[in-house]
């Protein structure tokens, strides 16, 4: 049995669910504070955390909160929440809470999302698990993932953990991103959404292409998936404007010209990414643009389709799937469009107060000129609201946006430059 945390601000629940848990055979640490949940969390032996959204401290925080925090980055999250609405049900997925549970609750249903929340229990690379995907400890107590050592958390994601691993064979770091796939309906399909991201693996391996990641190898067992791919040294463009806000044109172009040349050779293979955002553009040091996450985009929105849900992150979808239309390659052109136009404005286009409203936004295709924030030319920002369009074929493919932010940065003789990154962090 497990040691978990709940947090409710209201006695009554509180109690309830501290009696249905123990009851169980579980050890309950309760609070009502939600000002010390950080503090609880941090403490040893905590193997799951249940916690409301709508607390005096909202639960977005505290998870925000918790996944920034190294020692609790990826304990197990459960929102056990009064805000049953969908908006609220993919608010609290997207920013990484592992499962969302509507208040009131049936006492067994809660103890059966709690046994699969321990199923996911991932404590750090120290402690020696980690998502179950094709994991390995030694006697020495080192995790893997097939051959490949784990050294450190580099990111949580709702779907999963980012690690630092180094291959030993080759005696190289790599990246190694999991995804558990526990949300699709059978052993079956879960099997065939492990061949189907086997063989997506197998496709972006064979690019070659300097603003593709470069992706070395592919595992997992029955409800999880690695890919170890190529360790960019520096940020996402999401972490980048969040730190630095908008960047001057002068950078946007040539980064974004980078990012079209890479969807334009996926393209051209007949790979869709399926979630181009910000932070799907990884920056290096070195200077290096590079799109991530092709494969594992495809697997979340294959789970998505499964479970009734839109794939993709809000703001980013476009609105013809948003319609319920399959996702194709202008979805793909649509992000790019939400990605360049954040870039320059430090302002999401269709993102609203709720999901609600970013939702209407993107149907409606409610955008404010560029201009209204930041002066750039009248070519990029034609582009740009070209990119954005309700109607899918009005778009510009992904060559011809390539081609024109590529000239653009050529008369004007503009080139990305990596010193607005701050400096790495001593490795450990």
């Amino acid at each position: 049995m497990a040691k978990l945390l709940v947090s409710d601000d209201d006695p009554q629940v509180l109690d309830l669910v501290t009696l249905v848990l123990e009851d169980a055979g579980h050890t309950v640490v309760a609070t009502g504070d939600a000002t010390a949940v950080h503090s609880l969390a941090s403490q040893p032996g905590i193997d799951a955390l249940i916690l409301d959204v709508n607390m005096p401290k909202s639960g977005f925080e505290i998870l925000n909160e918790l996944r920034l925090n190294p020692i609790t980055s990826t304990l197990p999250i459960l929102f056990l929440s009064g805000l049953g609405s969908r908006e609220y049900r993919a608010r609290g997925l997207v920013e990484g809470a592992d499962d969302y549970m509507v208040k009131p609750f049936e006492p067994a249903e809660l103890v059966l999302r709690v046994a699969r929340l321990l199923s996911w229990r991932r404590t750090s690379p120290q402690l020696g698990t980690a998502d179950n995907a094709d994991t390995d400890t030694s006697t020495d107590n080192q995790l893997r993932f097939g051959r490949y050592e784990v050294l450190d958390v580099i990111g949580q994601g709702s779907m999963g953990t980012v690690y630092r691993g180094r291959d030993p064979r080759l005696e190289r770091q790599v990246a190694l991103k999991t995804i558990r796939l526990e949300a699709s309906n059978s052993a079956s399909q879960r099997q065939e959404l492990l061949d189907q991201l086997r063989n997506e693996a197998i496709t972006i391996a064979r690019f070659s292409h300097p603003n593709i990641i470069v992706v070395y190898d592919m595992g997992g067992v029955e409800r999880s998936a690695f890919i170890a791919m190529e360790l960019v040294d520096g940020l996402s463009l999401r972490d980048v404007l969040r730190t630095c806000g908008p960047l001057p044109a002068d950078r946007v172009v040539p980064m974004a010209a980078a990012v079209a040349k890479g969807l334009t050779l996926a393209h051209e293979r007949e790979v869709i990414h399926r979630d181009v955002k910000p932070g799907n553009v990884l920056l290096g040091r070195d200077g290096a643009i590079k799109v991530s996450d092709f494969g594992l985009a495809f697997v979340v929105s294959s789970l998505a389709v499964d479970s009734g849900e839109i794939s993709g992150t809000p703001g980013y979808v476009p609105p013809e799937v948003m319609n319920a239309k399959p996702y194709s390659k202008p979805g793909d052109l649509f992000g790019l469009g939400a990605t360049i136009y954040e870039s320059l404005t430090g302002v999401h286009p269709l993102t609203g107060s709720t999901l609600r409203e970013t939702i209407h936004n993107t149907l409606q295709g409610k955008i404010k000129p560029i201009r209204d924030y930041v002066m750039v030319s009248p070519e990029l920002e034609e582009l740009v609201l070209a990119l954005l369009s309700t109607d899918p074929s009005l778009r510009p493919t992904a060559l011809e946006s390539a081609e024109s932010l590529s000239r653009q940065a050529a008369e004007k003789q503009l080139q990305w430059s990596a010193d607005i990154l701050p400096p790495a962090s001593p490795t450990p």
